[in-house]
């Protein structure tokens, strides 16, 4: 994101942070502040809330952002977070992240999912193969891998980047860059979402990492997959930022079960963060923003089973990502890429990396 975009991010929760709620009426409720740089969600089966933390960067290999024009530097700030009871504790640390000086616009663990025995798991972002090599030990170490966490041990299940360094996954000519950002636990593999090489990813357990479908470009433009969801159907769910194409230009497409050619499910949105399915069949969307370059909020859409459309966020809502369905509402992460705090002087009035929960 370049530093005219952020300042525009900037400038848009200034005027944004004290509108009112939206015409949908919905009940939102903070679960958790103090997080940061908050991405992926899953919800455990008795009620857990598991957050995926990106840090705050660190301190090491520090280097000049190309496209940003900000300094990046390395750090192991990365954690998986459990909310339960209102209580918010570490389930894992010592996770690869990347982000600014001042701890805005990590990345690395972007994603998490419980799987079906219980085994949390993460993956960490990466890069191009030849970025990688110029990076510190402890972050060649870390990069484009699928871990089972707790605590501080790391087991890792499968290398992601390594497929599309190899083969060049979606035929992008001079593009072999792997970003590992979604992750789905299922029973006997796990799938991942591969945003830089535009795949899904699947990694059987004690198997080696194969393609399972390959999302397609829309006119030249990359989709950028971020996101999957299980769906009520049996079927795999994949939403894409598609930043490219340009605002209502993200796609989600559905995915057989066993893998394979992606049929497109629906159109229309923006940025699309997160997906999740509550047990009803509604179909929870996030969109990251509606016009990021001029440092538009974002939005949470709620689509019915018969295909209605309703936003239900409150207006200004900033930077959104992942998303965790239940009976009764959807948790999202809110001011996804800020540290768990920012100066009240700044344009970010002290704002910083929460979860929240809309009750539609």
């Amino acid at each position: 994101m370049s530093s005219t975009t952020r300042r525009g991010v900037a400038l848009a929760v200034t005027l944004t942070t004290a509108l009112l709620p939206g015409a949908a009426q919905a009940k939102t409720t903070v679960v958790a502040t103090g997080i940061d740089n908050p991405r992926g969600l899953s919800l455990a089966p008795d009620g857990t809330l598991y957050v995926a933390a990106a840090g705050t960067g660190g301190k090491r290999g520090c280097f000049l952002d190309p496209e940003g024009g900000d300094t990046v530097c390395f750090g192991k700030t990365g954690k998986v977070l459990a909310i339960k009871d209102g209580r918010t504790t570490t389930v894992a640390s010592g996770l690869l992240s990347a982000a600014n000086r001042d701890g805005s616009f990590a990345t690395g663990a972007d994603a998490v999912s419980v799987a079906p025995d219980g085994t949390v798991q993460t993956v960490i972002t990466s890069s191009t193969k030849g970025q990688v090599a110029t990076a510190p030990a402890f972050v060649r170490a870390q990069v484009g891998n699928l871990y089972a966490v707790a605590g501080t041990t790391k087991t890792k299940l499968g290398a992601i980047s390594p497929l599309e360094w190899t083969t060049n996954i979606d035929g992008v000519k001079n593009d072999r860059n792997s970003n590992p950002y979604g992750v789905l636990a299922l029973a006997g593999h796990t799938l991942v979402a591969d945003a830089g090489a535009n795949a899904i990813i699947d990694v059987p357990a004690g198997g080696a990492p194969k393609v399972f479908s390959v999302i397609p470009l829309q006119k030249k433009q990359q989709p950028v997959p971020t996101s999957l969801a299980l769906g009520p159907d049996g079927s795999v769910y994949v939403g894409e930022l598609a930043l490219g194409s340009g605002p209502g230009k993200a796609r989600i497409w559905k995915l057989p079960a066993a893998g394979g050619a992606p049929t497109l499910y629906a159109t229309g949105f923006t940025a699309i963060t997160g997906l999740a399915f509550a047990p009803d069949g509604t179909l929870y969307v996030t969109e990251l923003s509606a016009n990021i370059e001029k440092g538009a909020p974002g939005a949470v859409v709620k689509v019915t089973p018969d295909g209605k459309r309703t936003t239900i966020s409150e207006q200004g809502l900033m930077f959104p990502a992942g998303a965790a369905a239940d009976a009764t509402g959807v948790y999202v992460s809110a001011f996804s890429t800020l540290p768990a705090k920012t100066p009240k002087r700044s344009p970010f009035r002290g704002a910083g990396g929460s979860i929240i929960k809309i009750t539609p």
